[in-house]
């Protein structure tokens, strides 16, 4: 494998507790990556930043690609350097015929991506199914996980599919969207709009920079395959195996998010003893679209936080308030 090429006390974590101020960095154009091969199928990654003794990984989910956290990364430049992969199946990623969708098939690869990149130990962020599949990662290799955070996750079955890609788990119709999906793009682009959750906060070269992908006979394929493998009662079981001996974790959630509420956000954070609770007012589900710097600066003081000893909250005043 190798580069082809180019306590149970809950801690909110008020924003003037940081005492930092990172720069908003709205950019549309896509960092620069590069492809590696790892178990034989190709992962398209990007790395970004420096500085920082500890390394942060980035989990996108469904239906978005390491494109989701080219703001945060260029936030986190200065302080962190940060690895972005595509998902098997999404972004620039391969989109084999058959097998390596699944959340723990998506674990052991990134783990062989940490061994392709000499990186021993890592902190881990996951959006929506990116933190299920972090959750994946950590169950399978916890010493190389020093910390595990969470934006707007499910981990349950009975949170999974979200009504937006129903369609696509059911039989026939998901295959259907994908013979369908370049002869019907309105149709289509109306679907993963949803999916998104947070249409009304995306302009629309960004919308389309997720969307086209999808829109091609083979991105929709990847797409269905990806949908129709997740499979949440495993997560679950390995959540609960994790808060048995849990890795520093903090939770963020949108409060206005519409597809996982934040009642199941401070659910999750609730179950997890000692965890970092981060309730983000007036913010919706594709949190590191609508508010990257304050993301950013969640996950630097987190970061920040693991390479000081601290315990997540630790380094903020403590309040049961919303952030704003």
């Amino acid at each position: 494998m190798g580069a082809l090429g180019p306590s149970n006390q809950l801690r909110a974590r008020p924003r003037q507790g940081r005492g930092r101020t990172l720069s908003v960095m709205r950019d549309p154009h896509p960092l620069p990556g590069t492809d590696f091969v790892i178990d034989g199928r190709r992962v398209h990654v990007v790395r970004h930043g420096r500085g920082g003794r500890l390394p942060l990984l980035l989990l996108h989910g469904l239906p978005t690609s390491s494109y989701l956290w080219r703001d945060v990364m260029r936030d986190l430049e200065r302080e962190l350097p940060t690895i972005a992969p595509d998902l098997l199946g999404m972004g620039r990623s391969e989109r084999p015929r058959v097998g390596g969708y699944d959340l723990p098939a998506q674990a052991r690869r990134l783990l062989g991506l940490l061994d392709a990149l000499h990186l021993e130990r890592v902190a881990v962020a996951g959006h929506v199914l990116g933190g299920a599949v972090a959750v994946h990662l950590a169950a399978l290799a916890p010493d190389r996980v020093a910390g595990l955070v969470l934006l707007g996750t499910p981990l349950h079955a009975e949170t999974w599919p979200v009504p937006a890609v129903l369609p696509l788990t059911l039989p026939g119709l998901g295959w259907a969207y994908a013979r369908a999906a370049g002869r019907m793009p309105a149709l289509a682009r109306r679907l993963l709009a949803g999916g998104l959750g947070a249409t009304g906060v995306l302009p629309p070269e960004v919308l389309h920079r997720y969307t086209a992908p999808l829109l091609t006979p083979d991105g929709a394929r990847g797409l269905v395959r990806f949908v129709q493998s997740v499979d949440l009662r495993t997560t679950s079981a390995l959540w609960d195996r994790l808060r048995t001996a849990p890795p520093p974790t903090l939770l963020v959630w949108g409060t206005d998010d519409t597809v996982h509420s934040v009642a199941y956000g401070r659910r999750l954070a609730d179950q997890m003893p000692s965890a970092g609770w981060v309730p983000l007012a007036g913010r919706g589900h594709l949190l590191p679209e609508e508010c990257p710097e304050r993301v950013a600066e969640e996950l630097a003081g987190f970061v920040a936080e693991l390479r000081g000893g601290l315990a997540p909250g630790q380094g903020a005043a403590q309040s049961q308030s919303t952030v704003q």
